[in-house]
């Protein structure tokens, strides 16, 4: 398998409660999880408290066949959290030309809105951010792991 859609979930301050929560009661397993503190030592930029340590910057959960994301923040900082707007796609590949071509092929649509531009980070080689005519955000990242 070299790509996947993952359902990814903003908290708001709960995503270690909710972590807890689908381990529990859905059997989740744990495959990953990034506190702020351990972005902060990644990403030099990465902003983080002695109250927000803990947060949740990053986490993956395998339920069945299908991964579960879940992390503090949305996807757009510029928006205050509701539900509703609080849920992305993360489209991942191993195949960095095909999420280049996603990428490219998504924001040829004028309607398409560009949250954060496809660039490497400390976490990917290519990472993306934008947001449907539907008000989907769509996350698009390069992963060579699922080679």
């Amino acid at each position: 398998m070299t790509l996947e859609i993952a359902l990814f979930l903003s908290m708001n301050g709960q995503a270690g409660e909710a972590l807890a929560f689908y381990k529990k009661h859905l059997a989740a397993e744990e495959l990953l999880v990034v506190t702020y503190e351990d972005m902060a030592k990644r990403d030099e930029h990465f902003q983080v408290t002695e109250e927000n340590k803990q947060f949740i910057s990053h986490s993956v959960l395998q339920i069945g066949q299908t991964k579960l994301m879940i992390a503090e923040d949305s996807m757009d900082p510029t928006q205050s959290f509701k539900v509703g707007n609080n849920f992305s796609l993360c489209i991942q590949s191993a195949d960095l030309v095909e999420i280049e071509t996603f990428y490219s092929n998504l924001t040829s649509d004028d309607r398409v809105k560009i949250i954060v531009p496809l660039n490497q980070n400390s976490f990917s080689g290519a990472y993306g951010i934008v947001e449907d005519p539907f008000g989907v955000h769509i996350q698009l990242m390069h992963d060579p792991r699922l080679n």
